[in-house]
């Protein structure tokens, strides 16, 4: 009789029950693995069943397995984005081995394996990488790979910038630092409004709800690639009409990985404009640390994280405002050339007096009287200035933290779950919003986005898959 322990039973349906939970609010979500299939034949042509294929991801040494059918056709399904190797093999055929598998989100590898007739301990190994032709979709998309997002020049460091590169994207707005809610990526795909596209971040929904635009990623030292699909969307998307972007954080591997980076712009390097008379004064800082690496090996446990600072110090602008003279604070307006006249009261159609009947404006000069007692409060917060002008100097400074921390846990070989939490703190002020007096009308904006994801995938069968997806 099979048994299963109780509290490991009750600890599985706990955990299924919690992440199904948390998924049904959030819709159906895009899945953030891609696939493997083909037909396994002998040098013949002719199918062979029965035959065992094992893909291993060389990062995390995670294997799954799948046999060939009466056709000879296998499926991997559920297959995390990475490098992989494919090895094949059946009693009476030699192995065969395929390295430098690359498996990328949403896109399925087609991948035929040729057996050769021999002893199990003959192997052949294959190190070509497989043709990258999708022959079983057909959706628009393009990658934007690991390669592309290190060697590529990006200015701000906010990989939604390299949309650029993909056929139909126009008009990319990528922003080093969001200021605002409205401040996100956006882009025109295929024709469309710049702010109909869906942002996913490992699969979890990643638009500013009240905008519909994007939000900022993480920095490219964090981020394993990037899919964007334009047209021809598979079930499994929609939400906006636009394009879906998936972006795809890095894991942790079987080795300790990390680096550093500091990004400086600084008025000290810069050359004198032709047309300015000085070097504008800049102080720019982009800073961090990215690393990850097994948490706990034997059981299959690896982690990631990220760090970026941003800290931006521009030159203080100069700002003129006239105030009003000694004399004009008084209601005095008969040395400034411009000519008052006496407001007319609505009501009755006359021009305004004060109690004893005498009219509020006359020969430029405004009856003390009739000056309201809160407008004389707020002039004295108002400076004074012989000449009737007023310099002030003010900086504009911002700040930025991101981090992001993931877990992933490959519990068995069907049986994979990963949580990832990000956030992205934005802090910007000005002394003057809309406004010309420092201090009179200043604005401290504080814009911050935290997310949290936990990705659940299960495969009963080569063709019966379950993933949760809860943010």
């Amino acid at each position: 009789m099979l048994r299963r322990k109780p509290a490991r039973f009750l600890s599985w349906v706990v955990a299924m029950t919690v992440c199904l939970l948390i998924s049904l609010p959030t819709g159906l979500r895009a899945q953030v693995t891609g696939s493997i299939s083909g037909y396994v034949k002998d040098q013949t042509g002719a199918a062979v069943p029965g035959a065992t294929v094992t893909a291993t991801l060389v990062s995390q040494n995670l294997s799954i397995s799948a046999e060939s059918n009466a056709e000879g056709f296998y499926q991997l399904t559920a297959v995390q984005p990475g490098l992989y190797t494919v090895t094949a093999e059946k009693s009476g055929f030699q192995k065969l081995t395929h390295t430098n598998v690359t498996v990328n989100v949403s896109q399925p590898v087609r991948l035929d394996l040729s057996l050769a007739l021999g002893r199990v301990t003959q192997a052949v190994e294959v190190s070509a990488a497989p043709p990258l032709v999708n022959t079983s979709s057909a959706t628009s998309q393009d990658l934007i790979d690991d390669r592309r997002i290190v060697d590529l020049p990006l200015n701000g460091r906010n990989v939604i910038g390299l949309a650029v590169t993909v056929p139909g994207v126009l008009n990319v707005h990528a922003p080093q630092q969001l200021s605002d809610a409205r401040s996100g990526p956006r882009m025109n795909v295929s024709g469309g409004r710049d702010n109909m596209n869906l942002f996913m971040l490992n699969g979890a929904y990643f638009n500013n709800p009240s905008r519909n635009t994007g939000m900022n990623p993480p920095p490219p030292d964090a981020v394993q690639e990037i899919r964007i699909q334009t047209s021809n969307f598979d079930a499994e998307y929609g939400h906006n009409p636009g394009s879906q972007v998936t972006v795809v954080t890095k894991a942790g591997t079987s080795q300790y990985h990390g680096d550093a980076w500091e990004f400086l712009r600084n008025d000290a390097l810069n050359a004198r404009n032709f047309f300015s008379d000085q070097v504008p004064s800049l102080k720019e800082n982009q800073f961090g640390v990215a690393g990850g690496g097994p948490l706990w090996k034997s059981r299959n446990l690896f982690f990631f994280g990220s760090y970026q600072g941003l800290r931006v110090r521009p030159q203080s602008v100069p700002v003129v405002a006239f105030v009003p003279s000694a004399a004009e604070r008084n209601g005095d307006f008969s040395g400034s050339g411009t000519t008052l006249s006496n407001p007319i009261d609505p009501l009755t159609g006359q021009g305004f007096t004060d109690s004893s009947g005498n009219p509020c404006v006359a020969n430029n000069i405004i009856n003390p009287s009739c000056i309201s007692p809160v407008a004389q409060n707020l002039l004295q917060y108002v400076p004074t200035s012989p000449n009737g002008q007023v310099v002030a100097l003010g900086s504009s400074p911002s700040n930025n933290n991101m981090g992001l921390a993931r877990i992933d846990w490959n519990k068995s070989n069907k049986h994979t779950l990963f949580g990832t939490f990000f956030l992205d703190h934005n802090t910007t002020s000005t002394p003057f919003n809309g406004g010309n007096l420092l201090g009179y009308d200043g604005d401290s904006l504080t814009q911050q986005t935290a997310e949290w994801s936990i990705n659940d995938t299960y495969t009963f069968s080569p063709t019966l898959l379950n993933q949760f997806v809860g943010s």
